[in-house]
């Protein structure tokens, strides 16, 4: 598997070349998550250069965007496309932070801050009929990358993201211990309610 060594936006609107870009950006988090990297083939000094390309490609607004400027999305899109690489871009930056050596990564704390601000723009919700998923899947996101454990450390990073998790936790629990962890379209989410509230456990 060949795992991403850049961030870069899609060069056209093309929506599958965009879907691929946060993909991309996942297997590492997921890699990191799983301590699968660094290795020979992916080293840290390879991981130090993915972040540096993470830092100084950083939105204005703290976003990380995967489309061109002047393309406009739907709002449908604006999770997939904007919040999700964003928040997968935090964490990645946060796991980094905590398990290996940053100094070389000036800017760092700032560049987690912002992004996590720029994700409460939108109070870690989701859109549509996927707003639950998307909600659950945020939260998993942060999970992945221990941006729960560097907000338990210095809730100063983003203090709207650590209250707002404190809040998700038990507005999850109440949906679990209601025992309502279906979804209006078809299947039974408990497992994936029981797994967030467990990443929030210490929060």
């Amino acid at each position: 598997m060949v795992l991403m060594k850049k961030y870069f936006k899609s060069k056209d609107d093309d929506y599958e070349n965009m879907s691929k870009i946060p993909g991309s950006m996942r297997l590492v988090l997921k890699a990191l998550a799983n301590d699968l990297i660094p290795h020979e083939q992916y080293t840290e000094q390879q991981l130090i250069t993915f972040c540096k390309s993470l830092i100084s490609n950083q939105e204005i607004d703290g976003s990380w965007k995967v489309f061109k400027e002047a393309y406009t999305i739907s709002e449908e899109d604006i999770i997939d496309f904007v919040y999700f690489p964003t928040q997968i871009a935090c964490s990645i930056l946060s796991h980094t932070r905590q398990k290996h050596s940053t100094s070389e990564l000036s800017g760092i704390d700032e560049a987690i801050s912002r992004g996590l601000k720029f994700c409460m723009s939108n109070n870690l919700e989701g859109y549509g009929y996927n707003k639950i998923f998307q909600k659950l899947e945020t939260i998993i996101i942060f999970i992945e990358g221990s941006v729960i454990d560097l907000l338990n450390q210095d809730p100063r990073i983003c203090p709207s993201c650590y209250h707002r998790l404190i809040e998700l936790k038990e507005e999850l629990q109440n949906i679990l211990d209601s025992g309502d962890t279906k979804m209006e379209y078809g299947g039974d989410y408990r497992e994936q309610y029981e797994f967030v509230l467990q990443g929030l456990s210490g929060i």
